[in-house]
C-alpha cells in the first residue's frame, strides 16, 4: 500500500521540477544581449554612468540566476530603455 503512493508521489515531483525548469529565464543570454545591444553608447559615457549601467546589468543578473523573474525583467527593460 505505502509503495504506490511513493511510486506517485515520486511522478508527480518528477513533473512538477519538468514544469519548473521549462519556465526558467535565460539569464546569461539575456546579460549578453542586454550588454551587446549598450556596447555601442558605452564609448561616449562617463566612468560613472558605465559603473552604474554594469551595475543594473549584473543586479538583473542575480535576480535572473536567483529565480526572481519579475525584478530580474524589470531590471532587464530599465537596460534596454538605456541602450536606446
Amino acid at each position: 500500500m505505502l509503495k504506490p503512493a511513493l511510486i506517485g508521489l515520486a511522478a508527480i515531483g518528477i513533473i512538477a521540477g519538468a514544469a519548473s525548469a521549462q519556465g526558467k529565464m535565460d539569464c546569461a543570454g539575456m546579460y549578453k544581449n542586454a550588454m551587446d545591444k549598450f556596447q555601442p553608447k558605452a564609448a561616449g559615457l562617463p566612468g560613472d554612468k558605465l559603473a552604474e549601467t554594469h551595475r543594473l546589468a549584473l543586479r538583473a543578473y542575480d535576480a535572473c540566476s536567483a529565480g526572481d523573474e519579475f525584478n530580474a525583467t524589470k531590471f532587464f527593460q530599465q537596460l534596454d530603455e538605456s541602450a536606446r
